[in-house]
């Protein structure tokens, strides 16, 4: 097998990955059914991931990076005054989880991913260390001083990453059907920014 059907075959076979949670959830999905959405046997996948958690944390980072360049759009598409980038950051992160629903649902879950991966621990810091940034250079223009940077940092997460989930899995829209998520994501970066 040539290096370039070699390397397509370990696109094909995260693409695959991707499909089949989407279609079964991430707990599901088996390795000898992405090799079969690829047309090769389960023993194939061998030659590049040692295993499903080696697969799916090759997935797992490949959607950090994703998301890592949707903030970082999303941030310098923002305005800078106040902690509009913030907010734009937040509001990048549940889009992410709504269009890459499959990814979003993978990327946290400890029992599915080897979670000492260094590329996986690389990709999450470098998230981290993004939103660190940003809340930092809104601090410096005045937004969210009285609250530690790592702690705003922390309860902005959070509240993203459990709206994201409420919006995923029909609740929000359910128990709350007439909110809108834009307003209620503006409303939380109003609510941070009353933390100054």
């Amino acid at each position: 097998m040539s290096r370039a059907s070699t390397l397509d075959l370990r696109a094909r076979l995260l693409r695959a990955a991707e499909a089949e949670i989407a279609a079964t959830g991430p707990a599901r999905a088996s390795l000898r059914a992405i090799a079969r959405r690829c047309g090769v046997s389960h023993q194939a996948t061998a030659h590049h991931f040692a295993d499903r958690a080696g697969l799916f944390t090759a997935l797992a980072v490949e959607a950090s990076d994703l998301l890592l360049a949707e903030t970082r759009e999303a941030i310098a598409s923002a305005p800078v005054e106040g902690g509009q980038q913030v907010a734009a950051a937040g509001a990048a992160y549940v889009a992410f989880a709504q269009r890459h629903a499959a990814l979003f649902d993978l990327m946290y879950r400890p029992d599915l991913l080897r979670h000492d991966d260094e590329r996986l621990l690389v990709a999450r810091r470098t998230h981290r260390d993004l939103m660190v940034d940003t809340i930092a250079a809104a601090q410096k223009r005045g937004w969210g001083v009285e609250v530690p940077t790592a702690e705003l940092a922390t309860l902005g997460w959070a509240t993203v990453h459990g709206l994201a989930v409420l919006q995923r899995d029909s609740v929000l829209s359910a128990v709350y059907p007439d909110v809108d998520l834009d307003s209620v994501l503006r409303q939380v970066a109003h609510a941070l920014d009353s933390l100054t």
